[in-house]
């Protein structure tokens, strides 16, 4: 059982989670702490993953990273967001989806509010592909249109963690493949049902296939041919999932530490950060 707290006392060492604190222990500490916002979706992943897989892994990297950052600098981890911009899997059901619009102004919400509260250093670490734009225009509406006294970084963990990616073999996440399969098999593996992956004739389906290098390009019902997924993930391994974790959440605790002493509030006078690029899909 934790300590009582008393008012102007800092958050309890070792206390990462925003919603298991209270407001005597979050008011005094919001003016120096980094707010992580994970942003995953519910949607569907093939026939073998749970909806959940993007909220799973974007829920266990952002805890795990801001433990490990928070020896260094104070951090804490607001509740993940279970919904995102997922339209593109709505043909094949099982998915929960926001409008963009929709989507922005609740960032925007969420984090204005969390700036009336004290807090000027926030992250939102996204874990969902399809969020990728939303939270581009949300950072810039934020910062840029209601012009608040705010220092934000987004990012999606596999950017951020690219060089660990491509150093397994991976150029993205691609979609209830190979990759998300192994993360999925390290962190709910009772979830996974190996049983019911389907057995690709390539590597990649067309959904996985490279693109033309510098556009965004969508392409009509070819989430409905590739089945919604980029690969079939007969490679997948718990072993392979353990190991990306471990060294995802080295990267983006390293990268937390580094924003939070990029503000005034960690020491200097920097400004905001946007990390991110077009993703595979997701």
């Amino acid at each position: 059982m934790r300590s009582p707290v008393h008012v102007g006392e800092r958050v309890p060492p070792g206390t990462i989670a925003f919603d298991v604190l209270t407001r005597d222990e979050l008011n005094p500490a919001a003016a120096g702490t980094t707010l992580v916002f994970p942003l995953g979706s519910t949607e569907q992943h093939a026939h073998h993953l749970p909806t959940r897989t993007d909220s799973a892994c974007v829920d266990a990297i952002a805890h795990r990273s801001a433990r490990l950052a928070a020896e260094q600098v104070p951090v804490l981890v607001a509740p993940t967001l279970p919904f995102g911009c997922a339209h593109h899997h709505l043909p094949l059901g099982a998915t929960l989806s926001l409008t963009t619009s929709t989507y922005v102004d609740l960032l925007c919400d969420l984090v204005g509010g969390a700036v009336r509260e004290g807090f000027r250093s926030v992250v939102l670490l996204n874990g969902h592909g399809g969020n990728d734009s939303a939270i581009r225009l949300a950072v810039d509406r934020l910062v840029h249109e209601e012009r608040l006294d705010l220092h934000i970084a987004a990012a999606s963990y596999w950017v951020l963690a690219d060089d660990v990616l491509r150093a397994h073999g991976f150029a993205s996440p691609g979609h209830a493949g190979h990759f998300e399969t192994s993360l999925m098999l390290a962190l709910e593996p009772d979830l996974v049902h190996l049983d019911r992956r389907v057995t690709d004739p390539t590597e990649w389906t067309p959904l996985g296939r490279p693109d033309i290098p510098g556009a965004s390009i969508r392409r009509p019902g070819l989430w409905e041919a590739s089945d919604g997924r980029t690969d079939d993930a007969a490679r997948a391994t718990a072993e392979l999932g353990a190991a990306l974790v471990d060294e995802i959440v080295a990267v983006v605790a390293r990268f937390l530490v580094r924003f939070h002493r990029s503000t005034p509030a960690g020491g200097s006078d920097v400004a905001g950060a946007f990390v991110s690029h077009q993703p595979a899909e997701d």
